[in-house]
């Protein structure tokens, strides 16, 4: 008895223990909740392996750099404090000729709004001459950003991003994850992350990650900075053609995203409004004409359409006609001059011409009826007594 006694108490005992356990297990399983969120992001994630270049690489041999397995590279342009960096056009030339895909940065010493517009516009006139084929950066980590408030780091980033933006360029901002996470927070542009260790420990989202300083990449003499990318930009950023933004529909020529213009692409031609966006299912009216851009893809119609139950015609150019317009079919049709409906069964005139318009819309001229000949009179009798002289002899 003593024993069974015994038995059951120690039986509560280890029931009480356990739930005491589970009760401390669960508790710190919840405090730590919200730190499991942020999961590590290895190199197994990543889609390509690609480097960043500058000055302090030295000479590089770019038709080695490929058998490391780097794809992109990303070029120092420079600083607005000292110039362009020296080995940049033997770097953009050198990439380009490789093969790899190659963006730009710009180190940044802005603390004003101004400042990192100009800097942008400085970057801006520096590329021009050359491919970029990646995003451009936005490098911010100088020692003045780290004494900014997050406004003040957001305002510089939006100046500079928005004018890149603006010139067809894909803007990226680089910075170190304490930076990003501590300081610039969360942003409108892809992010690059420098983070020195075996997994990027980040939640926001990284579309590229700077993992060391100490690379090895045949035909670079130094060590060099490696990173990891993770957001595919192969549709985002095209040579030449559409690509796709959310669920707009962009055009890319010579990887610069084009805006406010019209574009021709196989035999169509395409209007993009101020955002670069195809504009579709809408009339579209400049200095050239009118037009309408299709529902489906956005090119400008051409020949008859119908729309909204009304009948038009476009030229070869895909510009609306109004008045008197003769068809490939070699008839005369009458589209009404304000409008440009094609009209039918009434009469008009144009430039002094009466025309009788038919139920297709054919214009025929009116042409008026020619006055009757007037009837010769007889010539007058002779007066009485009067005698009709001869003529002279010839």
């Amino acid at each position: 008895m003593i024993k069974q006694k015994e038995q059951k108490r120690i039986l509560h005992i280890i029931k009480k223990s356990g739930r005491t356990l589970f009760t401390f297990v669960l508790a710190g399983a919840l405090a730590l909740a919200p730190a499991m969120q942020v999961q590590a992001i290895g190199a197994g994630s990543a889609i390509a392996r690609g480097i960043d270049v500058s000055k302090h690489n030295q000479g590089i041999d770019w038709s080695q750099v490929p058998s490391s397995g780097v794809s992109f590279v990303f070029v120092k342009a420079g600083s607005t404090n000292s110039g362009i960096d020296p080995y940049f056009d033997a770097n953009m030339n050198g990439a380009n000729a490789a093969g790899l895909r190659t963006g730009v940065y710009l180190y940044s010493y802005a603390s004003t709004v101004e400042q990192a517009q100009n800097e942008a516009n400085q970057l801006l006139a520096w590329i021009g001459n050359y491919t970029v084929s990646y995003p451009v950066v936005y490098d911010v980590e100088a020692p003045c950003h780290k004494s900014m408030s997050q406004e003040q780091l957001q305002a510089l980033i939006n100046a500079f991003c928005s004018i890149i933006e603006a010139n067809g360029y894909y803007p990226v901002v680089y910075s170190s994850r304490n930076m990003f996470r501590d300081k610039i927070g969360n942003i409108g542009y892809d992010k690059w992350v420098a983070q020195y260790a075996d997994a990027l420990d980040y939640s926001g989202n990284a579309a590229f990650w700077q993992n060391t300083s100490h690379g090895k990449v045949a035909g670079i003499p130094t060590r060099v900075d490696m990173n990891y990318q993770f957001k595919d930009y192969s549709k985002i950023i095209v040579a030449d053609g559409f690509a796709t933004r959310g669920e707009q529909t962009v055009f890319y020529a010579g990887y610069r995203m084009q805006r406010n213009c019209w574009v021709g692409w196989e035999d169509r031609k395409y209007h993009l409004d101020e955002n670069g966006f195809v504009q579709k299912g809408c009339w579209f009216e400049d200095e050239t004409g009118r037009y309408f851009l299709a529902t489906k893809d956005g090119h400008a119609l051409r020949e008859d359409v119908t729309i909204q139950g009304e009948d038009y015609y476009f030229d070869e150019n895909a510009v609306m006609m109004r008045g008197l317009v003769t068809r490939p079919d070699g008839n005369v049709y009458y589209y009404d001059p304000a409008t440009g409906a094609l009209q039918r069964n009434v009469t008009v005139t144009v430039d002094g011409v009466n025309y009788e318009v038919n139920k297709k819309g054919i214009a025929t001229a009116i042409v008026p009826e020619a006055p009757a000949e007037p009837t010769p009179e007889a010539a007058p009798a002779p007066a009485d007594g009067a005698q009709e002289q001869p003529a002279p002899a010839q």
